[in-house]
């Protein structure tokens, strides 16, 4: 036979041995009929869009268990006894979702000295930078994007400077958001005594498998007491904004023994960049003891690699087990199948839903693939507001003035299936009662979307909603 006939049977061949892989997977089958589609009907380009965004990750294993389960011991320690967290104001819906995040992430319970909540990337750095100057022993960063800018500059004289006075440093950058760094910062650093590393180094990112799998989250850890975790990367764009306008964001400082729950996501993702095990007792002596009566939060570190879709469980059991409100924030908005629905379904069970999303993002197809979710929302009566002064970036979810989820993870598929995230689910009423406050703050900025207008929508943009919207696993 000529080459070329050995050439289509030799792709023929490959092509329907990715389908049986899809098949295999046993995933949802909407999902699995699509990459079927896109395999079978796209020649080449098809397997090549399933190698690098569809592959199932969660065989994968980047740490080893032995080192996990000793990692997770200690702020399995440190945990609120039951006994205790019955004595407290939380409820028996709480203590479900307690035990669900307990066993589907391995994720203790812990408390909280003290919780700060910042709006502004100002007022956020000029804490953060504060506490860096203050460090004595080692300091722990890591985040999605770090900007070439005034703001990583100042960020890497402090760093220096501590490295100096012998404070041990390490630093985790996602290597695809941060690709536009020059070397030249990291060997600076690196010069200092400055332990840095990227995670997931992405050669060819058209060619890599590993692409569609980032690491979003944004931790930093001073001396085990004090931890930082939220939306905010490092950039100028917190300052000053950009062409969306001021970015308005959301991030929390933490004391108390819940920095354990940022320390052990960080040195699992610390040993999955380095291959370095580090001494836990070093990490893992919290000076705070734990007060019954103090909030309690559980740090939920979600991944293409966890075994369950952790975050996106609890967040839908918050939605379900609602009976009063629920306040959502999010700069993306393409949820799963199964979350959209239950935010369905609580709107039309009577609950007041509110979401508040930027009027203008920072991706054109996004924006179309989101708003095709809009229009069965809001004939469900969810509220939907649309913030106007600028890029709203924040990832808040508050439910009935008692449970609010903080943290890294977007409400989209992204965030919820392929990327390495970071969820925070916080158990008190004072500290939800001053997130809402700050959700209504909010809505001044904000203009309430009405179902005449998105009614009025051309059949042209309609369109471009529905054929994006196909593609909202992979955006």
């Amino acid at each position: 036979m000529a080459f070329s006939s050995w050439l289509i049977i030799a792709y023929i061949v490959t092509t329907l041995g990715v389908i049986g892989t899809v098949l295999s997977e046993n995933r949802n089958p909407l999902k699995a009929s699509a990459w079927i589609l896109i395999i079978g009907l796209i020649p080449v380009v098809g397997i090549m869009t399933y190698i690098v965004f569809g592959q199932d990750q969660r065989r994968l294993h980047s740490i080893s268990r032995r080192f996990y389960r000793r990692l997770m011991r200690r702020p399995q320690q440190l945990s609120l006894p039951k006994h205790l967290q019955r004595k407290r104001q939380i409820t028996e819906e709480h203590l479900r979702l307690i035990e669900l995040i307990q066993r589907n992430s391995n994720t203790p319970l812990l408390q909280l000295q003290s919780l700060e909540i910042y709006a502004w990337g100002a007022d956020m750095y000029e804490a953060l930078f504060h506490d860096l100057e203050q460090a004595e022993e080692y300091i722990h960063l890591q985040a999605y994007i770090f900007g070439a800018d005034a703001v990583l500059d100042r960020l890497t004289d402090i760093l220096i400077r501590k490295a100096k006075e012998g404070v041990t440093i390490r630093i985790i950058y996602d290597h695809l958001g941060s690709y536009n760094v020059p070397k030249a910062y990291w060997q600076r650093m690196r010069s200092a005594g400055i332990q840095v590393y990227a995670f997931m180094r992405v050669a060819f990112p058209l060619l890599s498998t590993t692409v569609n799998y980032r690491n979003h989250r944004k931790i930093v850890i001073i001396d085990g007491s004090i931890g930082y975790v939220g939306g905010m990367n490092f950039a100028q764009r917190y300052l000053t904004g950009n062409e969306l306008g001021r970015w308005r964001d959301t991030h929390f400082r933490i004391t108390g023994v819940a920095v354990a729950g940022l320390q052990s996501s960080f040195l699992i993702d610390w040993y999955t960049v380095s291959r370095k095990v580090v001494n836990m007792d070093r990490y893992f002596d919290p000076s705070v003891p734990a007060n019954e009566y103090s909030p309690s939060v559980q740090f939920v570190s979600g991944g293409p690699i966890s075994h369950w879709r952790s975050i996106e469980q609890a967040i839908i059991y918050m939605i379900s087990r609602a009976s009063e409100r629920i306040y959502i924030q999010t700069p993306y908005f393409l949820p799963t199948e199964n979350l959209n629905n239950a935010l369905i379904t609580a709107a039309l069970a009577g609950v007041q839903v509110e979401l508040m999303l930027p009027e203008r993002t920072d991706s054109r197809l996004t924006t179309y693939a989101a708003n095709s979710y809009l229009t069965l929302l809001l004939e469900a009566g969810v509220k939907i507001y649309r913030y106007t002064e600028g890029f709203l970036h924040s990832k808040l979810i508050m439910v009935d003035s008692s449970l609010a989820s903080i943290g890294s993870a977007n409400m989209d598929f992204r965030s919820l299936e392929h990327n390495f995230e970071i969820s925070g689910f916080v158990y008190d009423s004072g500290i939800t009662k001053r997130l809402i406050a700050l959700f209504e703050a909010d809505k001044k900025r904000c203009r309430l979307l009405t179902a005449k207008e998105w009614e009025g929508r051309s059949r042209q943009t309609r369109m471009a909603e529905s054929v994006m919207r196909l593609f909202a696993p992979m955006l």
